[in-house]
């Protein structure tokens, strides 16, 4: 790892040319520049996610520190783990188009990441760290926060791609471009100043099996998205959306690991509309939406499962001067779930307030504070606040360095089935609550920048699952603590970003969470052609093996993988033609022990814009 620690510090001495800034939002829901946010916030931007083709938002994600989502690297119809600065699914929420989403129905409510194709998001914003006081139950060691694309202009515009990719595990040679195939289309108009868009996403894949075995397992997924927005001028606004996604998975048995005929079907169903009202200093941004998933299994054990969920928020910022403002709100969600296995429909209803105030001094002090108040039907109230102060000391308006730090309270709040579940369900459970302490320092130049980050999180209230008492409240108290440093650099024609995570759960051994990982991208932009090249290192870990009862936990070993990529924009009047080679040297790894992995594969695209 250290080769990897000094090619990021050496690289911060270059010159470069253009500066590396950009407006986020998620770290305190107020647009700011990077330079004004008190956190280390992940921006992957349009052009980040346009030059890597080929791949899936939980590989793009991986990425970045902090960030290790496991089962990305495997069988695109296999469940994935979110393992963001140590936490697990329930600890990092989901927002889309500014809406938290989840699945009731599902053990840790999570919402699935493997629903959502990459060609359909605008770009990809994750705050890491613990911002309940601002979103809620669930937000404990990250929000990720995606905007799809919807943007429309008075001439129509229509983008076509294909994309064609061989699906290969080790030590196979390159099959047939068949195996995996993706369609994408978008079409955008404005009429009358409103802003329609509308895409349409399908892929296909059958070239792998689920576990090592020999018959492959097909998957297909769809994606249509519906948008609408205003674009009159005057002081209201409003945006309308329906998106649907679809899964199709073959998948085999994971007990004994062995080919069979199961299948799995995912689909979810969202829509609403967010009217805004701005004046003077005062903007008012409202969020109503619908959203219903079915979850359906087909293998040794049929089952199914169903969820709704409604939520309405209304916002309040003001700018009170400029150095100071103000931000409040209320929320209100209903859930319901319900699942084959029982004849009974679990619902419960959730009630927040929440206020924030973001104060900057000219002279480079700030303190963003806010606070929260949830009332969940089950449980009660409970609070979080978050405290982040920082301080920018800026030699000029292209280069600073920044000191921040934070302190801040989250929660989790028990799901459907740990609360009502007939067998295991316990309604006295608490919600778990996790403290995080955060320091960081930021330098911004020109050419570079470079973060460095330490956290320590304490967990309590941790639920645990017991055979065959079902769930309860574990006293013992957990901690995790962790670095991240991460590089971007900015030459004339050559950029890189690189980045080294180190993450540890103190006196534990978590399964398929990795201590150190480490990333190193490389991009160089030629004339006619765009090159591309990306090192990903994954460090030790541990997994159960389910081959045997009862199982046994092994230590999986280190692996390195590298992708490179080119593309060649307007190849072809319109055409951009790209081509992506994942696992260059067809490195021997395992991620879940018992499952198939990908080997060398080739991605061909062809992309067309009218």
């Amino acid at each position: 790892m250290k080769y990897i620690v000094a090619m990021l510090l050496c690289c911060a001495v270059a010159h470069a040319q253009e500066r590396l800034d950009e407006v986020i939002v998620s770290d305190s829901r107020i647009p700011k520049s990077r330079k004004n946010s008190g956190k280390a916030v992940v921006k992957i931007t349009a052009k980040e996610i346009e030059k890597n083709k080929g791949i899936s938002l939980a590989q793009l994600l991986n990425q970045y520190a902090g960030i290790y989502i496991s089962g990305s690297q495997l069988h695109p119809g296999q469940n994935l783990s979110y393992f963001i600065r140590g936490g697990n699914n329930r600890q990092v929420l989901v927002r889309i188009d500014g809406i938290v989403v989840s699945d009731p129905s599902q053990i840790e409510s999570e919402f699935d990441l493997r629903l959502l194709a990459l060609d359909q998001i605008q770009s990809v914003e994750v705050v890491k760290g613990a911002s309940s006081s601002l979103y809620g139950s669930g937000a404990a060691t990250a929000v990720i926060d995606i905007t799809t694309k919807n943007t429309a202009t008075e001439k129509t515009s229509l983008q076509i791609a294909q994309e064609w990719g061989t699906q290969n595990t080790h030590n196979q040679k390159l099959g047939s471009f068949s195996d995996v195939q993706k369609q994408y289309l978008q079409l955008q108009r404005s009429i009358a100043k409103i802003g329609l868009s509308a895409s349409v996403s399908r892929f296909t894949s059958d070239g792998m099996s689920s576990v090592v075995g020999t018959e492959t397992d097909a998957v297909l997924k769809e994606n249509i998205q519906l948008n609408a927005k205003s674009q009159y001028d005057g002081p209201w606004g409003w945006k309308a959306f329906f998106h649907r996604d679809l899964i199709d998975s073959d998948f085999d048995d994971s007990f004994g690991f062995v080919d069979a005929p199961y299948t799995l079907s995912s689909k979810n169903n969202r829509y609403g509309i967010s009217p805004s009202f701005t004046k003077g200093k005062s903007h008012l941004q409202a969020h109503v939406s619908w959203s219903d998933t079915e979850l359906t299994f087909n293998d040794s054990f049929p089952r199914s499962s169903f969820s709704d969920v409604f939520t309405s928020e209304l916002t309040w910022r003001y700018d009170i001067t400029a150095q100071l403002t103000f931000l409040g709100g209320g929320l209100y969600q209903d859930f319901s779930s319900e699942s084959s296995s029982s004849e009974d429909t679990f619902a419960h209803e959730n009630v927040a307030f929440f206020i924030s105030a973001n104060w900057q001094h000219p002279k480079g002090f700030a303190l963003q504070l806010s606070g929260r108040n949830s009332v969940h039907s089950a449980f009660g109230a409970h609070q979080t606040f978050t405290i982040n102060p920082y301080y920018i000391f800026s030699d000029s308006e292209a280069t600073y360095w920044k000191l921040f730090g934070s302190y801040a309270t989250s929660f989790i709040a028990p799901t459907h089935y740990k609360l009502f579940d007939p067998m295991y369900g316990n309604l006295g459970l608490s919600p778990e609550e996790n403290k995080t302490w955060e320091l960081g320092v930021e330098y911004v130049a020109e050419n570079s920048r470079i973060t460095v980050v330490g956290f320590q999180r304490t967990e309590n209230n941790i639920i645990l699952w017991k055979n065959p008492s079902g769930y309860f409240n574990d006293v013992k108290e957990q901690k995790v603590r962790g670095i991240e440093l991460e590089g971007n650099f900015s030459f004339q024609k050559l950029s890189v970003q690189a980045n080294y995570t180190f993450t540890e759960k103190v006196k534990q051994e978590p399964l398929r969470l990795p201590k150190h990982a480490a990333n190193v991208g490389l991009t160089y932009a030629a004339a006619k052609a765009q090159w591309g090249a990306h090192f990903r290192y994954v460090g030790s870990r541990y997994d159960a093996d389910f081959s045997t009862y009862p199982s046994t936990t092994q230590k999986l070993k280190e692996f390195a993988l590298v992708d490179v990529r080119v593309t060649l924009p307007n190849f072809i009047g319109n055409a951009n033609v790209s081509f992506a080679l994942t696992n260059l040297f067809d490195v021997s790894y395992t991620e879940f022990i018992g499952y198939s992995v990908l080997g060398k594969n080739l991605n061909i695209g062809l992309q067309y814009a009218f």
